[in-house]
């Protein structure tokens, strides 16, 4: 399963169709035994390069901070740091052969693109990258970024993580291939006429199933082994495990559920406390009775206080239907809704507040950046950028009519300049918006002038014009619903006795056990050490240590382990079966294989069976099924009604003359026969050759674009020892 992870989403090593003899050159038989021993930093190679530990450190440390990789798992991280040094050494061989070579050029080109978006000037209105400005911008950056800039430090990271040299040696390199794999004549004539002929077919169809069932025919683990060998440039001998495991969430009970319910309800009235440790007694009133909203929540709430105005159009967007409804059906202040419950999060909501408040501002002004300030390219330092922006407020403190002039000849936002530095209307939750600005135009009133620092540098804000509208101040009531120190020492007895009890077992045995107590059971078939995700416990983030302890040398089959996750929960998993790297998991591989296998054997069953007739009724009497027919067949709309897109099925009425009965054809859904009873013929002449070619090409575009780096790492001698070398 885990193992054909790869197989499963490049069908392209299965199944060989229309144009791939022209990659042909990419995959060759480089499958050598290498020496296993050598330097202990070495965590792999390809094709003779090494890959050590410092370089997998690295990469992983840049994808660790990448965004999109928040939250992932240590599998799934360390997994695309290999693949990207896969990639790097595949691209610096392929590259250096080629003479192709990474200049500064190109790398400022690429900064200044990548940056543009930060600092608009980068490129100017042709679309060029203004070379020397991105240098300096880039030297300024770097600068500040040693100099403990937090945000300069991570606009850098960022071009750091992105590899410049590595990409753009990728795309030159894969663009060169693509470039040179042009259609020929009869391959455009034949694309056309794949496109145009139709066929009117009649058909005897027999399910694979069916037919397997009916006959006894069935696959065997010997079948599936000759299989992998006799394709083992598609199956390989890989490291893998069979792992049963049992997931006992930390799930509050029923009696925790209802405790929890009954003290949040109690808010809503007034109560007495009594600390049995003290015996001090406290009242407290309820929730619509209190006066200072803000120390109650702080006291009571798990969640803090929130001194935010959110206006009617705003609750209108609140996601929650329960939540939305319950707000805007009484919008009077004091008002308690609630308690609401959104998974495990119950809250009330009270109207603590209703005021005007600032909707959106229109203000102006004037910018001052220094080294280093987000999207500029000043030579200011950041005491003489504050030195200026001072002189300046004081200027238009004492005469606020120079504030335009000032705002368009010395301001660093050039955009805004050309508007006596005006910003426009901004909302009070502007999105990609400086704090900093936001802040101060939402909380001062029309006319206020004053300094401000922000990422971008110094401004001197005007604030033009505010629009006020109602606002609500929500104070919430909220708590998490968990498990009880009693029910969490229930699930943790409850999976120490299925793992007590599962030792010497065999894995149906844990199996059924797990069931028994009522956990969460998952068997898993070839799981690679670096496997990015376990099915069923993704969000437990325990996969990195249960994958160490099972590819561990002394974990023997049988064995059992069990993890504790963050929450408190219970994994408890069993090593059903291992295989090193010199043998087929065959249990793994035989869910993918085994349907290939049948489908050949019940083709060549029925082939037999049916011997060499000339006609279809024969065929059907033979089979006990009856003849159908099929109209206006096309070899990119193969659809049979009923059954499905049969490719092989529409690709040989294409292929076939009008009346002529084919053999056995393996399709999809079953085995069919099938003769063609109508064709239109293909047209002379290509309605728009320069059309079909240039789809053509795009195809062999995209299609290289996507395999070729894959299929020369496909190709390589790879030898992988990071389940040996890394630490558990």
């Amino acid at each position: 399963m885990a193992l054909l992870g790869k197989i499963r989403k490049n069908p392209w090593l299965l199944i060989l169709g229309i144009g791939l003899p022209l990659f042909a050159f990419l995959v060759g038989d480089a499958f050598s035994q290498g020496n296993v021993f050598g330097n202990p930093n070495e965590l792999g190679s390809i094709n003779g390069k090494p890959i050590n530990i410092q370089d997998y450190n690295l990469a992983y440390n840049r994808l660790a901070k990448d965004p999109r990789l928040e939250g992932a798992s240590q599998n799934l991280v360390s997994q695309q740091a290999w693949n990207q040094l896969l990639q790097e050494r595949i691209i610096s061989s392929e590259t250096k052969e080629l003479g192709l070579n990474f200049t500064d050029n190109q790398y400022y080109q690429m900064a200044g693109r990548f940056f543009s978006s930060v600092n608009p000037d980068l490129v100017n209105q042709n679309n060029q990258v203004n070379i020397g400005l991105a240098k300096q911008f880039l030297a300024q950056l770097q600068a500040a970024a040693q100099g403990g800039n937090p945000q300069a430090n991570y606009f850098f990271e960022q071009w750091q993580n992105f590899n410049p040299q590595f990409n753009a040696l990728r795309s030159e390199f894969i663009s060169l291939v693509a470039g040179g794999i042009l259609p020929t004549n009869s391959e455009v004539k034949f694309n056309s006429d794949l496109k145009s002929v139709q066929s009117d077919i009649n058909y005897v169809f027999v399910d694979y199933t069916d037919y397997a069932k009916a006959n006894g025919i069935t696959v065997s683990d010997d079948e599936v082994k000759s299989y992998l060998k006799k394709y083992k440039k598609q199956f390989k001998k890989e490291p893998s495990v069979n792992l049963s495991y049992a997931y006992f969430p930390a799930q509050a009970s029923d009696a925790d559920r209802q405790k929890f319910n009954s003290s949040i309800n109690a808010f809503l009235s007034s109560q007495v406390i009594k600390d049995e440790e003290t015996g001090i007694t406290d009242s407290i009133p309820s929730f619509t009775a209190s006066i200072n909203d803000s120390a109650y929540v702080s006291r009571y709430s798990e969640a803090p206080f929130d001194p935010n105005y959110y206006t009617k159009t705003q609750l209108e967007n609140i996601p929650n239907e329960a939540i939305k409804s319950a707000l805007l059906s009484n919008l009077e202040k004091g008002k308690v809704v609630g308690p609401i419950q959104v998974e495990n999060l119950s809250q009330l909501i009270k109207i603590s507040d209703v005021k005007p408040v600032t909707d959106s501002v229109k203000s102006s002004h004037i910018l001052i950046g220094f080294q280093g300030s987000q999207g500029g390219n000043s030579s200011l330092t950041n005491e003489q950028a504050k030195a200026k922006a001072d002189s300046l407020l004081s200027v238009v403190k004492e005469n606020p009519a120079k504030f335009n002039e000032l705002a368009s000849s010395v301001s660093d936002d050039q955009v805004a300049a050309k508007d006596n530095g005006s910003v426009g209307w901004v909302s009070r939750f502007q999105q990609n918006f400086s704090p900093a600005y936001l802040n101060y135009i939402t909380n001062n009133p029309k006319g206020s002038i004053d300094l401000v620092p922000s990422e971008f540098g110094y401004h001197i804000i005007r604030i033009d014009d505010v629009k006020q509208k109602t606002g609500y101040q929500l104070a919430r009531i909220q708590k998490q619903l968990m498990p009880s120190e009693e029910t969490q020492q229930n699930i943790f007895n409850q999976s120490s006795k299925v793992a007590v009890e599962s030792q010497g077992k065999s894995a149906n045995d844990f199996v059924n056990s797990a069931r028994s107590a009522g956990a969460e059971v998952s068997t898993e078939y070839g799981l690679s050490r670096f496997q990015p995700q376990l099915p069923g416990i993704e969000n437990t983030k325990k996969e990195s240590d249960i994958l160490s302890w099972a590819f561990n040398k002394d974990t023997k089959p049988g064995s059992i382990q069990r993890f504790e996750t963050n929450d408190g929960g219970q994994i408890v998993a069993y090593l059903n079966d291992k295989f090193s790297g010199d043998e087929y998991n065959i249990t793994a591989y035989k869910e993918i294989v085994e349907p290939f296998i049948l489908h050949e054997k019940v083709t060549k069953s029925i082939q037999e069976k049916v011997g060499s007739p000339k006609d279809l009724n024969s065929i059907a009497k033979t089979l006990n099924t009856k003849v159908e027919t099929a109209n206006g067949l096309n070899y990119f709309n193969g659809n049979l009604p009923g059954i499905g897109v049969e490719q092989n099925v529409a690709a040989a009425a294409f292929g076939l003359p009008k009346g002529k009965v084919s053999s056995a054809i393996k399709g999809n859904n079953g085995v069919f026969f099938i003769q063609p009873s109508n064709k239109t013929a293909p047209p002379e002449k290509i309605m728009n050759e320069e059309m079909e070619r240039n789809s053509i090409q795009a195809q062999n575009s995209t299609l290289v674009h996507q395999q070729l780096i894959p299929s020369f790492i496909d190709a390589s001698d790879l030898k992988d020892k990071r389940a040996e070398k890394l630490a558990n």
